[in-house]
């Protein structure tokens, strides 16, 4: 496995705006101010050399939503982080934080689901900064096909279908990665060669690990007649086809 970095460290707080969200106050004398910050998990495991800023645009620092809760578990804030005012005073105490860009279960190109959590303390008339770690929670699905590929089947079209029951197309103007639940996928495909014969191509995909890059490559071998060979995970299958005729 080679690693790719998520540049996704910032400081996300923003001092000086006033918050449209409404703060719960215990009527505590002793009130102290927080500050917060996301810090992104850096590794993420892919089968094809990548960053994961090939695949998506990574998030805003401010596009993070944030709810506070106290230490009963009842909510004190919740909004962007952007939304934020660091001048807000809560009472002495214990809380938690939870960090989220995206949703899970929602699936598809540019669609990156990252959460996270942390505890912090607010003590009277102190600045607690607070630091949340966050990270990938989906799987990134690739679909790649070579030149020798191209030239046996000019036309070409894959589908994904996830666990979750979303539907994602990948035509062969396609390049971008998707982003899906951490569960299964299954790919299918169909290409047509130049003499127009089609070939068709499934397998359900299982045991998908989050923070993972999954690249399925489609090549042509012609060493001892013509396979379609299918890379997967560092493993190779391969599908053996008619004879294709060739335009040269």
């Amino acid at each position: 496995m080679k690693f790719c970095k998520i540049a996704l460290c910032a400081l996300l707080c923003m001092a000086g705006m006033s918050c449209s969200k409404e703060v719960r106050d215990d009527n505590s004398s002793a009130k102290g101010t927080v500050t917060f910050a996301v810090s992104g998990d850096d590794n993420v495991n892919v089968v094809t050399k990548s960053q994961v800023s090939d695949f998506t645009t990574l998030p805003a620092s401010g596009a993070f939503t944030i709810t506070v809760k106290d230490q009963s578990g009842n909510q004190v804030w919740s909004g962007l982080v952007s939304e934020w005012d660091s001048e807000t005073q809560l009472a002495e105490g214990s809380y938690s934080v939870d960090a989220q860009y995206g949703a899970e279960g929602i699936e598809g190109f540019d669609k990156p689901y990252f959460a996270g959590s942390a505890n912090f303390t607010i003590n009277g008339g102190q600045i607690t900064t607070v630091k949340v770690p966050v990270e990938l929670r989906n799987s990134i699905v690739k679909i790649t096909v070579s030149d020798m590929f191209k030239k046996y089947y000019p036309q070409y079209a894959f589908t994904v279908a996830t666990g979750s029951g979303a539907t994602i197309e990948f035509p062969s103007t396609e390049t971008r990665a998707a982003f899906v639940d951490a569960y299964k996928f299954t790919a299918s495909g169909v290409f047509t060669s130049q003499a127009g014969n089609n070939q068709t191509f499934s397998k359900e995909y299982v045991s998908l690990e989050a923070k993972t890059c999954y690249t399925l490559a489609f090549d042509i071998n012609t060493v001892g007649g013509v396979t379609i060979t299918i890379t997967f995970n560092d493993t190779v299958e391969t599908i053996n086809v008619p004879t294709v005729d060739l335009n040269d």
